[in-house]
């Protein structure tokens, strides 16, 4: 049986075990949008231990505001060398898992560091963005994302 999962930084707090609608998250980053894998949860746990190792609390701006493609609306990062290094070293970790993105053209070269807006809340251009831990979400069961680990950055 495959996992569906996906990783984000989230912007305030979140506990470990909450279960979200999908609609109406927290405020975060996408660092890998939804993925499947054969291996099992705890494998994709571990490969995301070991991409965050050796990264600190991950710094950007808030840029212009785009509709993206299957997303909505999301506000752009500028000045987020931080997310994609931590994007590139994912991929680089979750690649012998057989990971396969659902969005291939959001990964590697074309990833573009974002923030979706909600109705309740969203970035304004020029807002400093800092993430000190990285969520590791279970997309498992439909309509509910539920926060599988958490991988604080120090």
């Amino acid at each position: 049986m495959s996992v569906r999962f996906a990783v984000a930084a989230f912007l305030e707090p979140v506990a470990l075990d909450a279960e979200l609608d999908p609609e109406e998250l927290p405020l975060n980053v996408v660092l890998l949008d939804a993925a499947r894998t054969d291996a099992g949860l705890g494998e994709v746990e571990a490969a995301l231990e070991r991409a965050l190792a050796g990264f600190a609390a991950l710094t950007a701006v808030a840029g212009d505001d785009e509709l993206v493609p299957g997303a909505g609306e999301a506000t752009l990062l500028e000045e987020a060398e931080d997310f994609t290094g931590v994007h590139r070293a994912l991929v680089a970790e979750l690649r012998p898992l057989g990971v396969r993105v659902e969005r291939p053209e959001r990964v590697g070269a074309s990833y573009r560091p974002r923030v979706a807006a909600t109705d309740s809340d969203r970035l304004d251009r020029g807002d400093e963005v800092e993430a000190r831990a990285v969520a590791l979400l279970d997309l498992s069961e439909p309509g509910v994302v539920r926060v599988a680990a958490q991988f604080p950055l120090i």
